[in-house]
């Protein structure tokens, strides 16, 4: 069964010459899951980097609250930041 074999067998597949960079994101994706880091806590981390894109502060409700489960649509959680007021400035928030 697939729930038996470890992680390390499954390699990250790119199809694209240009994705060296995702693939080198998702070798350090498992050697944090391979270091007992849970998907769930790799969401949650990810939910709030992307309030702290949309500078959110750090006392807004949004941050207390359990990480949406939508977070498979991220454009529906922007629209819903948007509604709320806060608008990433794309120029100035560039991921480096």
């Amino acid at each position: 069964m697939i729930k038996n074999k470890s992680n390390s067998q499954f390699s990250a597949v790119v199809d694209d010459v240009k994705a060296a960079p995702f693939s080198d994101l998702q070798e350090r994706l498992d050697a944090i899951q391979d270091n007992g880091m849970t998907a769930l806590a790799i969401r949650n981390i990810l939910f709030h980097k992307m309030l702290d894109l949309h500078a959110v502060p750090n006392d807004h409700f949004l941050r207390s609250e359990e990480t949406p489960c939508g977070l498979d649509d991220p454009q529906k959680l922007v629209e819903r930041l948007n509604e709320l007021g806060f608008v990433r400035n794309k120029l100035s928030s560039q991921l480096h």
